[in-house]
């Protein structure tokens, strides 16, 4: 798989982790909810944005590398 395959499917995993938080929290309100919500997902979410990041840079060597080969 490729860096861009692989940021595609990271990408579609954390848009449906997020739909279904989205209809998770229309039932689960409390305390518990918000602190779940903050302590987990939201790092999970901030990673995946660095883990973007770093993909996209990958796939700038990767071309490099590539680029320098032929």
């Amino acid at each position: 798989m490729s860096s861009s395959g692989s940021k595609g499917t990271l990408a579609a995993a954390t848009r449906q982790l997020s739909a279904r938080w989205t209809e998770t929290r229309k039932t689960w309100r409390d305390h518990k909810a918000m602190e779940f919500e903050q302590v987990y997902l939201a790092e999970l979410f901030h990673r995946v944005e660095d883990t973007f990041r770093v993909l996209d840079d990958l796939d700038q060597l990767l071309h490099k590398v590539h680029a320098e080969c032929d």
